[in-house]
């Protein structure tokens, strides 16, 4: 073992660094296996990622002092090491199995629930002891390179090792490797971890051996035996014990699944219905005829979002002469065309057909050409980056791309006999925020609401008489529509009762990108199906008003400044570092958005992100860590400038230029450096004597990530989508101005 000794600080800081990257690789993994199990959304991916941090702080919070007593503190670090190594592994097979356990449904909506207790438990065996590693990870480097620096060092290491899990595995090891693959590697590196460790402490002889004896095997059965595949094969059929699953595969995109019934393939992505063949979903022939019916003579079309599956082929029953299909992942093409089926084989290769692998809004936004309509097909505008295609803007730049007398087409869920409250608003916003662009909208109602928008055609006017008689000159014979079936839609006495719920509401709020209503509507309509409680709540806080949100912040501001005067206090320091967590959560999450409208979901540039702020966040530990005298106050300074700064980016109205894109990447890379500044500071003047050095880290520590959960739960879920990106900007603005008057007078009457 003499070749593989390190001195005890090398081996500290290699364990600290596997820390980091261990957190943000497991994290990275479970969240896309938890959002295939739940179909996530928003909300989902608010409470999955606020989990994790509530776990994290609650472990840092709880062992802080344990961690100062704790003789053998280089032994425990090394066996949680080898619990959250395993525990990467076992959490995944936990969520592909626990529908099977439970004989649960594959295809079952879960509420809110399912996904807060399977979350939970999913993710406790790796947060909660990450957040243990932390005051251990400080009381071990303080003994070896002094007490003064440690908890600014550790939360240096930590930040290097997530930025470098960040860049692994978005630009590389996502591509060539199956979940359980990496979470082997994960393994590795943690026993590695282990070894280093405790051979350079001398303690535990018997744990070290044991983590070698593990790791050979393990090595074996990882790279000659092919042991992590054959599990990764044999827990995604438990996923989908209900079907027969032909493939299970991963893009940098979404989880692709594909299961087949006898001759009939259906395709999912990240666990939602995509396509089905040779037999297709139903509600694809209306919701490409009518569309096509209303234009007198279509040539040119673009559709974005599941044009495979049967789409296509409707409307090459038109006398079309060219369709331009936008689809973003080149994988799911592939699918189609490796599990083809003759309507698969016909759409991909039909010689009117081309095929662009880019996003539908960035394409659409470089396009040269213009097209007689533009056909949207895809899901509800559950997500931030699904509501791209719901927005005013949207609406804009599709009638700058149509043609004199073009026609744009989306549709949303709805119903022939009654629509429910939630459905009812989500499909009042749309309906407004089409009529903020296009004077004409006609909606054809039915189990999938479909509008129809145009700037010159008065849709509205068009009546039976003459989509039945273009029917008849296109001859299209068969199928669902046909000249009975176009009157049954077309027929005001039946219909026109739901139609004018829908459009009577003149003054409803529309859906922009940087007000995305339709994404609190979505959530609101989905947790009705699975979760009315959780729906109810939403409901209401879209009630509440942005005047009580700041009245709030200023009375809390006033109460401990108040507290703060009477007495001395390191109030100041808990709430400066909670804020700053809350706002660091919040920028992150922010400048993803405002990349995803101007840019779309690419996937290497958000990536890119996540990593500048990374990258941000170790840069700014280590510049704090090296000039500790730095003033609080003036960091507080720099944060709330930066938030300004934000928010006059957002006002000055951005478009997707170049400039914009440098302006975002250099937001994140400070949001995140100082970010990583103010915890160095904080923790050397909460205790500047280090006796307690695993006390007072864990618990600043568990303060910051408590400060950035509710950042990850409000951020996606209330604060955007109900208040705006400016409106939510001005309560940032108002946290960080009580936070800083608050570290004014407390750094004025606190003398530690």
């Amino acid at each position: 073992m003499g070749s593989l000794t390190l001195s005890p600080f090398a081996a500290c800081r290699f364990a600290l660094l596997v820390m980091g990257f261990t957190a943000t690789a497991a994290q990275i993994l479970i969240i896309r296996e938890l959002l295939v199990t739940f179909h996530g959304n928003e909300l989902f991916i608010g409470v999955i990622l606020g989990n994790w941090l509530l776990l994290e702080a609650m472990g840092s919070y709880f062992a802080r002092q344990r961690a100062d007593r704790a003789r053998r503190h280089v032994t425990w670090f090394a066996l949680l090491q080898i619990v959250i190594g395993l525990g990467t592994p076992a959490s995944i097979l936990f969520i592909r199995c626990f529908k099977y356990l439970l004989q649960i449904s594959t295809g079952e909506i879960l509420g809110i629930g399912y996904v807060f207790c399977v979350s939970f438990l999913a993710l406790a065996p790796l947060a909660l002891f990450d957040g243990v590693l932390f005051p251990l990870g400080c009381r071990g480097l303080s003994m070896v390179a002094g007490k003064k620096k440690a908890p600014a060092r550790v939360y240096f290491y930590q930040a290097v090792g997530a930025f470098a899990a960040a860049l692994c595995f978005v630009f590389y090891l996502i591509y060539y490797l199956n979940p359980i693959e990496l979470a082997a590697i994960i393994f590795l590196l943690n026993l590695c971890s282990v070894i280093f460790y405790l051979t350079a402490a001398g303690e535990a002889k018997a744990l070290r051996n044991t983590a070698l004896l593990i790791m050979l095997p393990l090595l074996i059965i990882s790279f000659f035996l092919a042991g992590p595949k054959w599990l990764h094969e044999k827990s995604t059929e438990i996923l989908w014990y209900e079907h027969s699953l032909q493939a299970s595969k991963n893009s940098v995109y979404a989880n692709l699944a594909i299961i087949s019934n006898e001759e009939q393939y259906t395709f999912f992505a990240n666990g939602s219905p995509y396509a089905t063949t040779p037999q297709p979903l139903a509600g694809i022939e209306e919701q490409v005829h009518f569309p096509l019916l209303f234009h007198p003579s279509p040539e040119n079309i673009l559709v974005i979002g599941r044009g495979v599956g049967g789409f296509i082929r409707e409307i090459l029953k038109h006398p079309v002469k060219k369709i331009h299909y936008a689809e973003q992942d080149p994988l799911l093409i592939e699918c189609f065309a490796e599990y083809a089926t003759p309507l698969t084989e016909y759409e991909l290769n039909h010689d009117k057909v081309t095929i662009h692998p880019f996003e539908g809004r960035l394409f659409l936004k470089k396009a040269a050409r213009s097209f007689d309509l533009i056909l949207v097909n895809l899901p509800v505008p559950s997500t931030l980056l699904l509501n791209r295609y719901y927005t005013v803007e949207f609406f804009e730049l599709a009638g700058k791309r149509l043609k004199d007398k073009g026609i744009f087409s989306i549709s949303l869920p709805g119903s022939e006999t009654f629509l429910a409250q939630e459905l009812k608003e989500l499909n009042r916003t749309i309906h407004a925020s089409l009529r903020k662009v296009f004077p004409h909208v006609r909606l054809i109602v039915g189990a999938e609401n479909i509008f129809v928008a145009s700037r010159e055609i008065d849709v509205e006017r068009i009546g039976q008489e003459v989509l039945t008689g273009r029917l008849r000159a296109r001859g299209i014979t068969g199928g669902l529509i046909n000249e009975w079936y176009i009157g049954y839609k077309t027929d005001s006495r039946r219909f026109g009762s739901l139609e004018k719920e829908i459009l009577a509401s003149e003054k409803k709020a529309v859906n922009h990108d940087t007000h995305p209503t339709g994404v609190f509507e979505s959530m609101v309509f989905l947790n009705m199906i699975a979760s009315p409680l959780m729906a109810r709540m939403l409901a209401t806080s879209a009630d509440l008003p942005f005047t009580f949100c700041l009245g709030a912040i200023a009375i809390a501001a006033m109460i401990m400044l108040a507290g703060q005067y009477r007495r001395k206090s390191r109030l100041h320091l808990s709430v400066a570092i909670s804020t700053t967590g809350f706002t660091g959560m919040y920028m992150n999450i922010l400048l993803i958005l405002a990349f995803q409208i101007f840019y779309g979901n690419i996937y290497h540039y958000i990536g890119l992100i996540i990593s500048l702020f990374m990258l941000g966040l170790a840069c700014g530990s280590r510049f704090a860590m090296l000039r500790l005298s730095t003033s609080l106050l003036s960091i507080e300074c720099a944060i709330l400038f930066h938030t300004v700064l934000v928010s006059l980016f957002f006002l000055s109205e951005p478009g997707a230029t170049l400039l914009s894109l440098a302006v975002i990447f250099v937001l994140t890379f400070f949001s995140g450096t100082l970010t990583g500044m103010e915890y160095p500071l904080v923790t050397h003047l909460f205790d500047r004597s280090y006796r307690a050095v695993s006390d007072t880290a864990g618990r600043l520590y568990a303060l910051d990530l408590a400060g950035g959960f509710l950042g990850a739960l409000t951020t996606p879920i209330i604060l955007i989508p109900v208040f705006g990106i400016k409106k939510s900007l001005l309560l940032i603005i108002a946290l960080k101005t009580a936070s800083l008057l608050l570290v004014y007078t407390g750094g004025k009457r606190f003398c530690p």
